[in-house]
C-alpha cells in the first residue's frame, strides 16, 4: 500500500517528499483500513462505496459558497470595507496604539486583531516596527506550502457510465499530472449552465520546487486534457464546451515535521501583541484548514478575545484538532452586550480603547427540526418525497434516514438517485452489514447516536410505506406538529381499526428484547398490542423521557437476536413501541393521520 499508493500519492498531493511529513495531520483525514476488505475488494473488482469519512455528506445545491455568502448577508454592512489593502501593522502602546495601516493611507485601531493573511507573509511584511519578526518564517525549511494549478473542464452531455456516481478519484500514477479529479457535477447538477445535458470535471495539478509544471498555461491545460482521456475520465469525441484554468499560490499548507513547533513560535509572539493568525494559512493546520474548521478557529479566537475561551476550552479547534474533529461540536454563546462594554478591560486586564458592544446581538433564529427514520434492506426510499411535501415551505428543518441492513446503501448509485436523496434531505445510511438480529435495531440505534440532539418531531417509517399514504390532507401539517403529549400513527394497510389489539408472543430471545424495551424484570407469554402501524409519529420528550442507556440496550437485544427469530422481534419491537414511548397500546381516531375525504 505505500509503495503503490500512500508514498506516491502524498508527493503528488502535498509537492514535497514524504519524508518530510509528519503525522500529527492524519486523524481522521485518512480512513482506518480493513486489510481483508481490501485485499477481497481487489481479488473480486468490487467497489467500497461507503468507506471513508466521506461517505456521505451534504452539499449546497448552488455550491458552497452560499454557505458563506448567507453569512455575509447577516452582517452589519457598516462594519465591513471590502477592497481594502493592508500595508502594515503598528503594535505601538505606548503612542499611538494598535493600527493596521491600508493601502490608501487610512488606519484601522484595534484591540486585538484576527488575521487570515498567511503567517509568513504576516510576518515577512507586516511589521516595520518589529523586523526581528521576519526571522520566524524565512527559510525554505519554514511554514512549507504546495501551490495548486485548477483547471476546470465543462463538457455537453452527460457523463459515461463508468462516472456516475462518482465524486472523487485519486491518481498515485506520476503518468498523470493531476492527483485529483472531483466530478463537480455529480455533486449537483446546478453547478453547470445547463443541469442534466452538461458535466464537469474540477482538476488538481500541484507544484512546487520538487514538483514543477509548465510555466505555459495552455501547455498545462493540454497534459491535463491528455491525461483525463488516457484515464477514461473524458471519453473520446466528447464535446468539451470550455476549459478554465487558474493559479492558487497558496494551495495547501504542508504539514511538514517542524510544522508546530514554527506555528506556535509565531503564535506566541503575536498574542503577545494581541493579533490572533488564524484560518487555512493563518494557522497552518491542514487537519483544521476545510472551511467548517476555518469558521470555528475565528469563532473560538472571537471567545478568546472577549472570553477567555467556550465551552471547550481555550482556541480548541487550534490547540487540539484531534479532539474536535472525532466529535459533535454544539455552539451557542449567550450573552449581555452592555455588561460586555461595562466590562471594558480585555480578559488580560488591558483596557478596550476602541471595541464597541452596541445595538443588539444578531443570533440565528431557532428553527423547528422534524425527522424521519426509516429501515429495509432493498424497499424504495420514495416515501422521502412525501414526507418532504408535509414540511413547511419555511422555519422547518428536516431530514430523512433511511438505514440499510442489507448492503444496498453499500452500492455505488447513479447520480440521479444521489439528486432525489440530495433533494430529499435523505441520508442512505449502511447499517450493520453481516449482522444478525433484526432491520428494526435501526430504530433504538438511531436514537442512540441522535440523542443529544433529537428534533421536535420524529416520524418512524415502516419498510414499504406507500408514498400516497403520506397525502398531505388540510390538517397534516398540524397533525405534525401536534401536542406533544400526543402519539400519532397512519395504520397499516389491512389495519382499520385504531382500537384492535393483537397477542404477540414473548418467547426465547424475544424476552430479553420485552425486557430491554420495557425495563421490566420479568417476561410474560404473550404481550396485547395495538393494530399494526405503517408510521408512528413521536415527539422528542416522548424519546428523551426513555433513558439512553435503555435504548442501548435495545439495540443490543435485536442485534443478539438468532436469524429464525428475527422477523417475529421485529413484529414485537414495533408492537411494543408505542408503549416504550409512553403511550397506550391502541389508538383514537384523532391519532390517525388526517387523510382527504
Amino acid at each position: 500500500l505505500t509503495k503503490t499508493f500512500m508514498a506516491p500519492y502524498n508527493f503528488k498531493v502535498w509537492a514535497h517528499p514524504p519524508e518530510q511529513l509528519n503525522t500529527i495531520w492524519v486523524g481522521e483525514r485518512v480512513a482506518t483500513i480493513k486489510f481483508g476488505d481490501i485485499l477481497s475488494n481487489v481479488i473480486n473488482r468490487r467497489d467500497a462505496p461507503a468507506w471513508g469519512p466521506n461517505a456521505q455528506f451534504r452539499y449546497p445545491m448552488n455550491g458552497t459558497g452560499h454557505i458563506w455568502q448567507a453569512v455575509f448577508d447577516g452582517l452589519p454592512k457598516e462594519h465591513i470595507t471590502l477592497g481594502a489593502e493592508m500595508k502594515s501593522v503598528h503594535v505601538d502602546e505606548g503612542g499611538g496604539g494598535k493600527k493596521v495601516r491600508l493601502a490608501d493611507g487610512s488606519e484601522v485601531p484595534f484591540d486585538a486583531m484576527l488575521s487570515t493573511v498567511p503567517v509568513d507573509q504576516l510576518l515577512k511584511h507586516g511589521f516595520p516596527e518589529r523586523p526581528e519578526l521576519k526571522a520566524y518564517a524565512e527559510g525554505e525549511d519554514k511554514f512549507k506550502h504546495q501551490t495548486v494549478n485548477l483547471v476546470g473542464v465543462g463538457i455537453n452531455g452527460e457523463p459515461p457510465p463508468n462516472l456516475n456516481g462518482v465524486h472523487w478519484v485519486y491518481f498515485p500514477e506520476e503518468e498523470y499530472p493531476f492527483y485529483r479529479v472531483t466530478v463537480l457535477s455529480n455533486f449537483s447538477p446546478l453547478v453547470v449552465p445547463k443541469p442534466l445535458t452538461q458535466w464537469s470535471l474540477l482538476v488538481e495539478v500541484s507544484e512546487s520546487k520538487y514538483r514543477p509544471v509548465p510555466s505555459n498555461v495552455e501547455e498545462l491545460k493540454a497534459k491535463v486534457l491528455e491525461g483525463l482521456r488516457k484515464a477514461t475520465m473524458l471519453p473520446e469525441g466528447a464535446s468539451v464546451e470550455s476549459v478554465w484554468s487558474t493559479r492558487l499560490e497558496y494551495g495547501y499548507p504542508v504539514p511538514y515535521v517542524e510544522r508546530n513547533m514554527h506555528m506556535h513560535r509565531a503564535d506566541k509572539e503575536l498574542r503577545k501583541m494581541h493579533i490572533w493568525s488564524r484560518g487555512r494559512f493563518g494557522s497552518w493546520k491542514y487537519e483544521v484548514a476545510n472551511q467548517d474548521h476555518s469558521c470555528m478557529l475565528g469563532v473560538d479566537a472571537v471567545d478568546a478575545m472577549l472570553f477567555g475561551g467556550n465551552d471547550e476550552g481555550v482556541e480548541a479547534t487550534f490547540n487540539t484538532p484531534n479532539k474536535v474533529n472525532v466529535r459533535y461540536r454544539k455552539y451557542d454563546r449567550q450573552f449581555d452586550p452592555a455588561k460586555l462594554q461595562e466590562a471594558r478591560p480585555r480578559s488580560d486586564g488591558a483596557p478596550r480603547r476602541h471595541t464597541k458592544f452596541e445595538g443588539t446581538p444578531v443570533r440565528l433564529e431557532p428553527l423547528t427540526a422534524w425527522a424521519a427514520v426509516s429501515w429495509h434492506c432493498h424497499d424504495a426510499d420514495d416515501w422521502a418525497a412525501a414526507f418532504k411535501a408535509l414540511v413547511p415551505d419555511r422555519r422547518v428543518k428536516y431530514f430523512a434516514y433511511s438505514y440499510e441492513r442489507c448492503g444496498f446503501a453499500d452500492t455505488k448509485r447513479p447520480m440521479k438517485d444521489m439528486l432525489y436523496e440530495g433533494l430529499h434531505h435523505l441520508d442512505r445510511i449502511p447499517f450493520g452489514q453481516g449482522a444478525h438480529g433484526t432491520n428494526a435495531s435501526a430504530l433504538p440505534h438511531h436514537l442512540v447516536q441522535h440523542y443529544g440532539r433529537l428534533p421536535e418531531r420524529l416520524l418512524f417509517v415502516r419498510p414499504g410505506l406507500a408514498p400516497e399514504a403520506l397525502a398531505p390532507a388540510a390538517d397534516a401539517r398540524a397533525w405534525m406538529g401536534a401536542d406533544a403529549r400526543q402519539l400519532g400513527a397512519i395504520l397499516a394497510p389491512g389495519a382499520s381499526d385504531p382500537a384492535a389489539t393483537r397477542d404477540l408472543p414473548v418467547q426465547g430471545s424475544l424476552c430479553a428484547v420485552y425486557k430491554a424495551a420495557l425495563g421490566s424484570a420479568d417476561c410474560p407469554a404473550a404481550v396485547s398490542v395495538g393494530p399494526p402501524w405503517a408510521a408512528l409519529l413521536a415527539a422528542r420528550e416522548r424519546v428523551l423521557a426513555v433513558p439512553k442507556e435503555r435504548w442501548q440496550a435495545l439495540e443490543q437485544a435485536l442485534d443478539a437476536v438468532p436469524a429464525a427469530e428475527a422477523e417475529a422481534a421485529e413484529a414485537l419491537v414495533l408492537g411494543l413501541w408505542p408503549a416504550i414511548l409512553g403511550g397506550k397500546a391502541t389508538f383514537e381516531k384523532a391519532d390517525l393521520f388526517p387523510v382527504p375525504p
